[in-house]
């Protein structure tokens, strides 16, 4: 399983500081600790100096706690992002030692659900693409100790033989779509007088380069394929031609979003063709875009599922090669 906590006040930076961005000088309070943990600090060379951290009594993180197992990975977030991964070596609950190392907060309680950490190795990555990367809303915000949900953490690790391998990958290959980052943006660019919009035979591309965005790596897409896929479309919401929505001020047609059946987040799963191709690109509602982001899984797959049939074919014919099991993981369900 993979973990998280969060470092970002001032005490807590300050406890980040201290004992995990630099290890702990453990030896004097070794036989205030359990005999069994000492021996396993013994037993890694972890006995002088060791990586920590802990959390304070709760029901939420007494159950992870709990769960914790010696392999398990921790990743750290601060203010500026995710800056840290390491690994689980032992565990232990110990009120005495954590209010030596890290004293107590305002209602008395210290970070008693003590977990020591060994390979503790540097990452830099931003909670955008951590929440990309794992299917979370891009709002969302990591709060306290947590696990990264069990659904979204077993689907992303089919890709991977360990969890290692899965935030080495995140840490250094991964890359957003722009769609994640300026959704409103990109439709907005899409909106144009149509007629100038040239009909073009789709043929395989080759994967797009990246860009920077606000400071991030991201894929590219181009708005002349969502708008030749719009134009395909007959302006008309690909899941069901009777949803109208309104006469576009710029197009003078109605209006429809485009939308990457594949997700271009995905782009190295596929290296040899671009997922920015037409065939690729639903026209849908503002509403069915919305839902085929934002519904339960059951409405979900059923969307998904539709759009696969319509599109597999076509997607085939350019190189890209995908399952409709692939296509709900790519969407966070199994």
């Amino acid at each position: 399983m993979l973990y998280y906590f969060t470092a970002c006040d001032k005490n807590a930076r300050k406890h980040y500081e201290d004992t995990v961005a630099k290890p702990y000088l453990i030896a004097p309070l070794l036989e205030k600790i359990d005999p069994a943990v000492q021996n396993e600090l013994m037993t890694q060379g972890l006995d002088q100096h060791v990586h920590m951290w802990g959390a304070v009594p709760g029901p939420s993180n007494k159950k992870r706690w709990s769960n914790l197992k010696v392999g398990d990975g921790v990743l750290v977030y601060v203010k500026e992002g995710f800056r840290s991964y390491a690994k689980v070596v032992v565990k232990t609950i110990n009120r005495e030692v954590a209010e030596y190392i890290w004293g107590t907060d305002n209602e008395d309680r210290t970070w008693e659900y003590i977990y020591f950490l060994k390979e503790v190795k540097s990452v830099n990555f931003s909670k955008e693409m951590f929440s990309s990367f794992f299917g979370y809303k891009t709002n969302f915000i990591p709060q306290g100790f947590s696990n990264i949900e069990e659904t979204k953490f077993q689907i992303r690790m089919k890709k991977y033989p360990n969890v290692d391998a899965l935030v080495n990958d995140l840490n250094n290959n991964f890359l957003m779509s722009d769609e994640d980052l300026e959704d409103g943006d990109y439709q907005n660019s899409l909106e144009t007088d149509f007629r100038k919009v040239e009909d073009k035979p789709e043929v395989p591309k080759k994967k797009k380069k990246q860009r920077i965005l606000n400071g991030v790596k991201v894929w590219d897409r181009d708005p002349k394929v969502a708008q030749r896929a719009i134009k395909k479309a007959l302006f008309q919401c690909e899941f069901d031609i009777n949803h109208s929505t309104f006469i576009s001020s710029v197009s003078k047609e109605n209006y429809v979003e485009a939308h990457h059946l594949i997700p271009m987040k995905f782009q190295n799963d596929f290296e040899n063709v671009s997922l920015d191709t037409e065939s690729n690109i639903l026209a849908l509602c503002p509403n069915c875009h919305r839902m085929i982001h934002h519904s339960r899984p059951k409405e979900k797959k059923l969307l998904l599922k539709e759009f696969y049939e319509k599109r597999k074919d076509q997607l085939h014919n350019l190189g890209i090669e995908f399952s409709l099991v692939n296509l709900n993981n790519f969407y966070g369900m199994k």
